[in-house]
Formats: C-alpha cells, sequence, structure tokens
C-alpha cells in the first residue's frame, strides 16, 4: 500500500486527477496505474495542474489522458474517452490524426502548425476546427517513446473571425468594383490613384490609372480644370459637388473624343490630426440620362403631333380625385369644351345609356387590383354639343402603386363611326353575294393566297351532293380524284407565286360517287397591288366532254404532238452522234500528232547534224541536196500534224483582237498570186466590223486554207468571195456551230460544185476528202473546225450540189485592237559553256537535242524522268537551264519545273511539247515553250533568250 501512495498523490488537485484515480484501470490497455512506468506517472502529474490544453496518448494502442483544460475541447468525448485508444473516440479524424501520431512515435521528433484543421464530432454534429498543435515524444528509459504529448490551443473562432473579416473585405471590394457609379481613391501628395473601381475605368477609356497620378493618368482632366479642383478640395478640407460638368476623354490611341456629362463629389479624406491626405471621388454618368429626357421631351411632343394627326384621343384618370385629364382631340370626340377639366362622371354622362354600364365594368376591372385586366371596349356616345350618337373604341391600362393600389389608368380612343357603317354595308354587300352566287347554275369559290377555300357557294351542293361546310373543311380533296388532288398540291405553290389564271376541264366526283366533268375558270384577286387569292366559277360540261367529236380533236392534237416529240429527239441524237464520232476521231489524230512530232524531232535533228557533219567533211552538194529534201519532207510531215493538232483542239493558240478586215485586205495578194488567174477573187468588209479574239498567223492560215479548197471546187475557174460581218447567234443546230452570242464571221464563198448531204455529213472529218489520190490530205476541213472551236467559236457550211459553198469561220468578239509587239533582231547567239540539263522521257528525242547542245558548245546532262533529273541536279549543282519535254509520265514536265524551282529558285525551264493541251502551259510564257519539230535554230535562240 505504501508503493501505491506516491503515483496517486501526484494526480491530487484537479478534477482529471481525481477521474484518473478513481478510474477502473483493468479494462484499459495500460493496466493498473500500479503497473504504469514511471514516465507516464510523471508525464500525467505534469500535465493535469498545467493551464493548457494537454492530451497524452501513451503506448501502441495511443490511450488518452487529459487534463480539466482540454476535457471541454473533446465536448461529448468526455469523460469517455479517458483510458481509452484514441480510434475509438476519435474515430472520425483518425484517419487524419494517426499519421501524425505514428510520425511522433516512430521518429521522436516534435511536430507543431499553426491553425491546423481537423474534423470533429463533439456536440452531437461534425464541423471542422482549428488547432495550434505541439506534439512532443516521450521518451523511456530503454530509449524507446512511450507515447505523444499534445499540447493544443483551439483557434477555431480565431479563424473563422479571419475568414469572415477576409470575406467581407472581398465582399466590400467587388461591391466597389461593381458599383454602378463610378469610384477613385486619390492620395496626397500629387493626386495619384490609389483605388479605381470598373465604372471609373469604363469612363476614361478603359486605362489602367491605378498607381499613377491624375496628371500621367487622365491628362485631359486635369486641361480641363478638374485637377484646380481637387487642389481647392485639398487646401480646404471642404467636399466639392459637381453637377452637370463635361468630361471630355479621348479614346483608345486618340482617335477619336467623347463628350460625358456627369454628376459627382469629391469628398477629403483626413488623418486623425485632421490634415488631408487624399480625396475619394463618387459621381455618376449622367450623359445617357440627358440624352433620354431630350428623346422623351421630343418623342412627347411626336406622339402628340402623331395622335392628333391619327385622330387618336388620349385620356389618363386619376383614380383617387376621379379627374380625367383628357387631349383636345378627345374632348373634341365628346364635343366638350376644351377650357374646363373633365370628371369620371362627366365621361359617364355622355355614355350611352345602352352601354353604360358595360363600360363601368370595364373599367373597374382595369382598375381592380386582383383582376388588372385590359381595357379594351367599344361603345356609343352622345356629343354634349349636338346630341350626336358616335362609335369610339377605346384601350387602356392601370398603373398600380407598391401596396397593390391602384392609382391611375389611361389609355387612348378613336372615333370608329365610320367604320361600323362601312362594316354594315360590308356584310350587306356580302349577304347581296351570297344569295346571288348560290341562286347560280355553276359552282362559285375564292380562296385566300394560301390556296384555302374562304367561301364555296350552294351550287357544290346542287350539282355535286356535297356541302359547303364540307368543301371549306376538306378543300379540293372532297370532289377531285385522288391523282388530280396530288397534281393541285404540287402545282400550288408556283400557282400562287405567279399568280396565275387558269381554264382547264376536270373530272370531279359527287357524293354519290359519279364523276362528271367541269370547266373551270380562276382569276386573280387583287386589291391594288395586292394578292388576296384567286376567284373561281365552274359549269358542268360533262355532256359536251363525252362527245365523239372533242375525243377526236384530242386524239389528233396529242397525236401531232408526240409525232413532233419523236422528231426533235432524232434531232438531238444525230447531233450526239455526231459530236461523239468527232471527238473519237479528236483524240486519235491527237495521239498520232505527238507521236509524229517525236518522230519527226528526231529526223530534222538528226539531218541539222548531218548536214553540218557533211559541210564540214567537204562531201559533194548533191549529198546536201539529198539532205535537203530530207529536211523539207519532214517538215511537211511537221505541217501535216499541225492539221491533225488543229482538228483536236490541242495546239496553242496566242490569242490577240485583230480587225479581221484589215486580214483579209492584207492577204488579196497572197491569195491572187496562190489562186492563179482563172479565179475572180473579192472582197466585202462590214462596216463597223467589231475587233476579234483570235491567233493572227493561225486565221491567216485559214483564210488561205478555205481559198485553195474553194479554187479546187472551181476547177474551170470562177469566183471566190471573202466576207466578214458582225453576228448574234442563237442556240446552234450542229455541233460544230458556235454557242449563243456574239461573234466575228470571216466567211470564203466559191461558185463551185458544192457538196451532197452525205459529203457535208464528214466534212469535218481527218482524212477524208473527194479529191483524187495525192491530191488533198483531207485535213483542210478538219484543220478549220479544230481552230474554230479551240478559239471559242465555231464553223458553218451552206453548201448545194452545183451552186457553190459558203464556209464560215465565227471568232469570239473582243473588246479593243492590241498593237502587235514589234520582235527584236538579234545577232550571232552563242550559247557555248553552258550547262544545260535535258530531260526527255523519248531516248531518240532527248538523244538528238543532247547532241543538237553539245554541237554548240554546251555542258549537257540528260535524265530519262524528273526524278532522275533531281537527283542529278543535286549531284552537280545548279545548271543554267533546263530543257524538259512536257508530256511524261508519272511526273509532267510542269510538276517538275515546280519541284527544281523550289529547290533552285529562278532556273530557266525550257518546254518542248507537241501535244499538251493549252490550258496546261497557259501560264508559261510563250518564249519558254518550244514545239516539236523544232530546228537547231529554234533551240539556240530560245535557250539563248531565257539564259541571257
Amino acid at each position: 500500500m505504501n508503493e501505491l501512495r506516491p503515483p496517486i498523490a501526484l494526480f491530487a488537485g484537479s478534477e482529471m486527477g481525481e477521474r484518473i484515480r478513481t478510474h477502473d484501470w483493468t479494462r484499459s490497455p495500460v493496466g493498473p496505474i500500479e503497473g504504469w512506468p514511471v514516465e507516464l506517472v510523471n508525464a500525467v502529474a505534469l500535465l493535469l495542474p498545467a493551464a493548457a490544453e494537454i492530451v497524452l496518448f501513451w503506448g501502441e494502442e495511443y490511450v488518452a489522458f487529459y487534463n480539466d483544460a482540454y476535457a471541454p475541447t473533446i465536448g461529448d468525448k468526455h469523460p469517455a474517452a479517458l483510458g481509452r485508444p484514441a480510434r475509438e473516440a476519435w474515430r472520425e479524424l483518425w484517419d487524419d490524426l494517426e499519421p501524425l501520431l505514428d510520425h511522433v512515435r516512430t521518429t521522436g521528433q516534435t511536430y507543431s502548425a499553426k491553425d491546423r484543421p481537423f474534423y470533429i464530432e463533439r456536440h452531437g454534429f461534425g464541423e471542422e476546427v482549428f488547432f495550434d498543435i505541439s506534439y512532443s515524444a516521450i521518451p523511456l528509459a530503454n530509449g524507446g517513446v512511450g507515447g505523444v504529448l499534445c499540447i493544443v490551443s483551439e483557434t477555431t473562432e480565431r479563424v473563422r473571425a479571419a475568414r469572415a473579416v477576409a470575406e467581407d473585405h472581398a465582399r466590400l471590394a467587388e461591391m466597389f468594383d461593381a458599383a454602378p457609379s463610378f469610384m477613385a481613391v486619390l492620395r496626397e501628395p500629387g493626386h495619384r490613384f490609389e483605388l479605381a473601381n470598373a465604372s471609373y475605368r469604363r469612363l476614361v477609356g478603359g486605362r489602367e490609372v491605378v498607381g499613377r497620378t491624375l496628371a500621367e493618368a487622365v491628362p485631359e482632366a486635369v486641361e480641363q480644370g478638374f485637377a484646380e479642383l481637387l487642389d481647392t478640395v485639398v487646401a480646404t478640407g471642404t467636399p466639392f459637388f459637381g453637377q452637370n460638368r463635361t468630361l471630355r476623354i479621348e479614346t483608345a490611341h486618340g482617335q477619336s473624343e467623347q463628350e460625358r456629362l456627369l454628376d459627382f463629389v469629391y469628398q477629403p479624406i483626413k488623418d486623425a490630426a485632421g490634415a488631408v491626405t487624399g480625396v475619394f471621388i463618387e459621381g455618376v454618368d449622367v450623359t445617357e440620362r440627358h440624352r433620354a429626357e431630350e428623346a422623351l421631351l421630343a418623342s412627347s411632343e411626336s406622339l402628340e403631333l402623331a395622335t392628333e394627326a391619327a385622330e387618336i384621343g388620349t385620356w389618363d384618370v386619376d383614380v383617387a380625385t376621379g379627374l380625367l385629364n383628357c387631349s383636345s382631340r378627345t374632348k373634341t370626340i365628346f364635343g366638350l369644351p376644351l377650357d374646363r377639366p373633365v370628371t369620371i362622371d362627366d365621361f359617364f354622362a355622355r355614355v350611352h345609356a345602352d352601354d353604360r354600364d358595360m363600360v363601368r365594368a370595364a373599367l373597374e376591372a382595369t382598375t381592380d387590383p386582383d383582376r388588372r385586366a385590359g381595357y379594351d371596349v367599344e361603345y356609343r356616345i352622345v356629343r354634349a354639343d349636338s346630341g350626336e350618337v358616335r362609335w369610339l373604341t377605346a384601350k387602356g391600362r392601370g398603373f398600380f402603386d407598391t401596396s397593390g393600389r391602384c392609382t391611375r389608368a389611361l389609355g387612348s380612343l378613336i372615333d370608329v363611326t365610320r367604320r361600323k357603317v362601312d362594316g354594315e354595308q360590308l356584310k350587306e354587300s356580302e349577304r347581296r353575294f351570297r344569295a346571288l352566287s348560290d341562286s347560280l347554275p355553276a359552282l362559285v369559290w375564292m380562296s385566300d393566297e394560301h390556296g384555302r377555300l374562304v367561301f364555296v357557294n350552294r351550287g357544290f351542293e346542287t350539282m355535286l351532293g356535297i356541302a359547303p361546310e364540307r368543301m371549306l373543311r376538306e378543300g379540293w380533296a372532297a370532289v377531285l380524284t385522288e391523282a388530280d388532288a396530288r397534281a393541285l398540291d404540287a402545282a400550288r405553290p408556283l400557282f400562287l407565286e405567279q399568280r396565275k389564271s387558269l381554264g382547264r376541264d376536270y373530272p370531279v366526283r359527287t357524293a354519290g360517287g359519279e364523276t362528271r366533268w367541269i370547266h373551270v375558270e380562276v382569276r386573280p384577286h387583287l386589291v391594288g397591288d395586292a394578292f388576296l387569292g384567286h376567284v373561281g366559277c365552274a359549269i358542268d360540261v360533262t355532256d359536251a366532254h363525252l362527245a365523239g367529236e372533242a375525243l377526236e380533236a384530242r386524239i389528233a392534237d396529242r397525236t401531232a404532238e408526240l409525232r413532233e416529240q419523236i422528231g426533235e429527239r432524232e434531232r438531238v441524237e444525230e447531233t450526239l452522234h455526231q459530236l461523239q464520232r468527232l471527238e473519237a476521231v479528236g483524240q486519235l489524230t491527237s495521239g498520232v500528232a505527238h507521236d509524229f512530232n517525236n518522230l519527226l524531232t528526231v529526223v530534222l535533228g538528226n539531218v541539222d547534224v548531218i548536214a553540218r557533219t557533211v559541210r564540214s567533211a567537204g562531201l559533194d552538194e548533191r549529198t546536201l541536196q539529198r539532205l535537203d529534201h530530207v529536211r523539207t519532207a519532214a517538215q511537211r510531215g511537221a505541217t501535216l500534224t499541225a492539221q491533225l493538232l488543229a482538228f483536236s483542239r490541242r495546239q496553242h493558240l496566242e490569242t490577240k483582237t485583230v480587225d479581221l478586215n484589215t486580214t483579209v485586205s492584207g492577204m488579196s495578194a497572197l491569195m491572187q498570186s496562190t489562186l492563179g488567174r482563172a479565179i475572180a477573187i473579192e472582197t466585202t468588209p462590214a462596216h463597223g466590223l467589231w475587233p476579234a479574239l483570235v491567233d493572227p498567223t493561225q486565221i491567216e492560215l485559214i483564210i488561205l486554207n478555205l481559198a485553195i479548197n474553194a479554187r479546187d471546187a472551181m476547177p474551170d475557174g470562177g469566183t471566190l468571195t471573202v466576207a466578214t460581218a458582225n453576228v448574234s447567234r442563237g442556240a446552234p443546230e450542229r455541233p460544230e456551230e458556235p454557242p449563243a452570242g456574239d461573234y466575228v464571221a470571216v466567211s470564203v464563198t466559191d461558185t463551185g460544185t458544192g457538196m451532197s448531204e452525205e459529203v457535208l455529213a464528214r466534212a469535218f472529218e481527218p482524212f477524208f476528202t473527194t479529191k483524187e489520190v495525192g491530191k488533198g490530205s483531207g485535213l483542210g476541213l478538219a484543220q478549220v473546225f479544230g481552230f474554230a472551236k479551240q478559239s471559242g467559236g465555231g464553223v458553218r457550211i451552206d453548201t448545194a450540189v452545183e451552186r457553190g459553198t459558203t464556209v464560215s469561220v465565227f471568232l469570239p468578239r473582243g473588246t479593243a485592237i492590241t498593237a502587235a509587239p514589234k520582235l527584236a533582231t538579234t545577232g550571232l547567239l552563242d550559247v557555248s559553256g553552258r550547262t544545260i540539263l535535258v530531260l526527255d522521257d523519248e531516248d531518240a528525242v532527248r538523244g538528238v537535242t543532247a547532241d543538237t547542245l553539245r554541237d554548240a558548245g554546251c555542258r549537257v546532262i540528260e535524265a530519262a524522268d524528273g526524278q532522275g533529273a533531281l537527283d542529278a541536279m543535286e549531284e552537280i549543282g545548279r545548271v543554267d537551264a533546263v530543257v524538259a519535254d512536257f508530256a511524261m509520265p508519272r511526273m509532267n514536265g510542269a510538276q517538275f519545273r515546280t519541284l527544281a524551282q523550289q529547290r533552285w529558285p529562278g532556273l530557266p525551264v525550257l518546254f518542248v511539247t507537241g501535244y499538251a493541251d493549252a490550258d496546261a502551259i497557259r501560264d508559261v510564257p510563250d518564249e519558254r515553250v518550244i514545239r516539236k519539230p523544232f530546228t537547231r535554230d529554234d533551240l539556240i535562240a530560245r535557250l539563248y533568250a531565257i539564259c541571257a
């Protein structure tokens, strides 16, 4: 017993000490007090008398010991928490508390924190609380940690108070910034902005002013005297109130100036000694209010003028006094003197006795706080001055104060006496119209602008057995067949839009299912320009419709119509077949011309090389003549391929504006020498001829070609006439003719043998000719056709056997004559020493081109495709120029140029082509295109031009 007294005695002197001393520790993990380690006894003895809030968690179970100061902190957990593991008493925050305790117990390090939040349930509900905490380890003699001593101080009220203050500050700042009036605080000296709300920043054009002086931020305000007012407020300590003061503010970048009207106060801010340390600015922008007041005044005056002009009266009842404020127009309508006041009793005295109760009830409903009905009545009055009865229509509404009491009712009124009289007359007119239409032995109806029936007469019932009410409800579907009803619905939108009339027969069904035929006449119903719908009338034509004569006439008309349609279809099919035949032949000839041009390029190139070799070797002239024969034959072949390309529309045309009269007159001598003396040549130029869009060289060849064809058609001689004309054509009749439009025509007329229909049908086919073998290639008219179509025009042949032929070529109309550029003359052209890349997928063409350039002194690199050319250029570096074939597989010349010039900007490229469509090389200048077959001189000249 003596051993128990010292530790128990240490616990005396406090409520918690007494609880510890009398607690049944046999049920606690720490066991009876007699077995407690001295470190636990000392720790408990130390915390019990302390004024600070202290709790001790001992052992691995963190058994709780705490003092009197801590007990209120845990609320209704006390006293059950004493001597129990912490996870039982503090279970709701154990996930938060356990890691802290484990850290201190395992490391021996003290953990402290300010305003540490915890979630705790201590008064029957959960809440977030805050503590200043210090958790320290209690060491054991063996070096371990026996428990964790927690000294805490609840700061929940302080934290909540601080948060409330912060929220108040934030709320005040938000209210300051969101205030509709502009506010700012200036600090002295220098009137420097300390605060400025959003309204103030908007006032000064969105400028950032805080931290800057008034002179820095808003210099125009200083210039307008506002700084002087601030100086006075600071010097005197007296507020300044400004009203309707004008401030002119420059907008962003000084682009414009806006003028604002302000009401404001400058309130001095003083320190404890009474010295002015700043100025508080608060005010409102009243610009819009002043504008609104001015607009309202103008609007009121305009409204008064408008109501007078429209003969509208206004009224305003003061419900409390019964006074009736009326406009002059209202008093005039009632026949009341203009210079005397009017009461509500005066008003009711003038209302017709039969309408007085109705008007009074309507006004009571308008002023009743519960009903608040709109005032909308039509009634009669008896004028005070003449006793005349007039009809009025009035509208208005009541106005109520915050307590719900009606203070006034106001509105407008109009004299509608004339409208009432007209309405009665209109009703009488409608009654007469219905009576008349119902008596007719016909169907009569009216529809609105949407096609809906709005009136039908009794004729529908007497003729078809269908009541008018059903017709109005179901529409034409009640009498028409299903197919006719669908057709009518489909045609209705366009019929209404175009305001069409209609006259035709329709089959209709009676109520008994019988089919009758009616003849319908419908006309649009217009009032001025306003479309109100349609008016229709129909009579029964069943007997006449079934007559045989009418049927036979319809069959005959239909047969003729079908015959005309079949003929038109046959003409269209024939035109289509002709067009397809010409297009197929064109594709074939263009392919042949392409391959032939490659062969001729090789021939002409090698002839030039051989000729120079022969001359340098000093061989005989006979060999040179033979080479000239070869060259001449190749050039004739080139002419032939040019004609093929012209027919297939693959040649490149240099289109210009040309005066065809000048062209024709300039060719007279050439044609005379070409055609011979047996042919008389006449020219008929048109006066005021439009300029034509055409290739000048090609049109001369075409005219000469037609002249030679005409000569061949006149073997015994005759007259050839070349004429020009301005022509406006309609739709084409044949595929070779031009589309509708304006054209300049040149026609060649002969007095020869003419053509049969069979010959005319094939006249434009290549290689077709009526001449003897060896006397024509059959490409003359084919070339004319291709040239005209590619130029954007067309051709027409007018001919008859033994009566001659006229071939007319139609060319697009131009806008102005363009002077032909003067060609510069060049001397000796030298391209020696340049590095040239030759790109062509045809080995023979590439070889002869390369040999020609090497013979001219160039360094030549050869490539068979675009990618190979790019790789070669990467290897050797930049070249002086590239001679590239345009039409190549995988990568054509244009695609190669794009890739090459991306790598080597400005690289000159000379395109070689004998086939490519004009559209494909439209963006390539003519000096950078050379056409197959070409001569050595042509190649050197073009290469010299692009390398210069």
